[in-house]
């Protein structure tokens, strides 16, 4: 069974690696880029004829059943080649409404495993660094008001799922995003091709899902899934920086010779293998639902953010002048790995969650 398992897990990367390097061609994604709430339609329709939106999804569900690392080979297959899906969204929105009852919600989980329906996860507070305990956003007597920070996605979903309030605490609602007290609002931003707004709700109908159970169990799920997607942005980082250097000379011979590059490269090795590591001992707690997955998710968000960070960083200083213009692709992992590392969080904010659930000081404390 478990050969079986990866097989098809192999068999699912070989499709997507080979999909994205069809349809994500450079200067397709850089055309994404120009204008705010950009959406990559045609690599879409193609990723839904694939059945991507539905490799995590239970059988009994109308899924692929092949769990969450499958939704990580595919997240890590788009981070190597900066394609830009919501494939998180629609796969944990269909997780909530299983949870919900998917009985009642059958119709609605076809749509999204099928990508006739788009999701957003609109979970985060504007002017919040993460996905804190309260949320301004209130529900009452069934209907929202509020607004959630800019989001993934949410210039074209149907749905979202919203953290709010209500008398009893925080929990997770569907709303339609169709329905007239609902505003989307577009902002110019460093990477247009992620389709992010802000949402605005005034009395809009909304739908509960969940408490803080099931709130924190799709926050944790979203951020594990956007680690893998950094972690393939790393490698590819990585792999570019590796070409560039052999083939670049100065001084008679390739610039990958001198200590300064070999050290900026061995670096990024380094934080990408620390990034690896901790995202599959996140996503096997998951798998086996061990109690440490909470803090283990905070681990591999930490070490995947650190290392596309570093590594889309480094990889412009090796392509030199030629990395920080629309030449060559370090420039667009560059703003990729700033877009990944704000949704869902900022670094700080993963830092002190993780102190806080193993018992520790808040480094921000031990700082002062």
């Amino acid at each position: 069974m478990q050969a079986d398992h990866a097989e098809d897990l192999a068999s699912i990367r070989e499709q997507a690696r080979r999909l994205l390097q069809d349809q994500a061609t450079p200067e397709h994604l850089k055309s994404l880029l120009n204008e705010p709430g950009s959406f990559d339609r045609v690599l879409w329709h193609h990723a839904v004829e694939q059945g991507w939106p539905s490799v995590a999804i239970p059988e009994s569900a109308g899924g692929l059943g092949l769990g969450w690392s499958g939704l990580a080979v595919i997240c890590e297959e788009l981070g190597r080649l900066t394609g830009s899906l919501p494939l998180i969204g629609n796969t944990l929105a269909a997780h909530a409404l299983i949870h919900a009852g998917s009985d009642e919600h059958q119709a609605l989980i076809d749509s999204l495993t099928s990508g006739d329906a788009i999701a957003t996860l609109a979970l985060a507070d504007p002017s919040e660094s993460g996905l804190c305990g309260s949320s301004s956003a209130q529900v009452r007597n069934g209907r929202i008001n509020g607004e959630k920070a800019l989001a993934a996605f949410a210039a074209v979903a149907d749905i979202a799922l919203v953290q709010a309030g209500n008398e009893r605490g925080n929990g997770l609602y569907l709303v339609r995003l169709d329905q007239p007290g609902v505003q989307r609002r577009l902002v110019e931003g460093f990477d247009n091709s992620r389709a992010t707004a802000l949402l605005q709700f005034i009395q809009a109908e909304v739908t509960p899902l969940g408490g803080a159970e099931l709130l924190g169990e799709i926050g944790n799920l979203a951020a594990l899934a956007t680690a893998f997607e950094q972690i393939g942005g790393t490698q590819a980082c990585l792999d570019m920086a590796c070409d560039y250097a052999r083939e670049r000379r100065a001084f008679g011979q390739p610039i990958g010779g001198f200590q300064g590059i070999k050290h900026k490269l061995a670096e990024i090795y380094c934080l990408l293998e620390i990034a690896r590591g901790c995202a599959s001992d996140a996503l096997d707690a998951w798998e086996q639902q061990q109690p440490t997955r909470r803090q283990l998710t905070s681990s591999a968000r930490i070490a995947a953010i650190r290392a596309y960070n570093l590594a889309a960083q480094e990889n412009l200083h090796v392509h030199g002048g030629m990395g920080v213009t629309w030449e060559a692709m370090p420039h667009h992992f560059y703003r990729r790995s700033r877009s990944l590392a704000l949704e869902l969080g900022s670094l700080a904010y993963w830092r002190e969650r993780l102190l806080a659930d193993l018992g520790l000081e808040s480094a921000t404390a031990l700082v002062g």
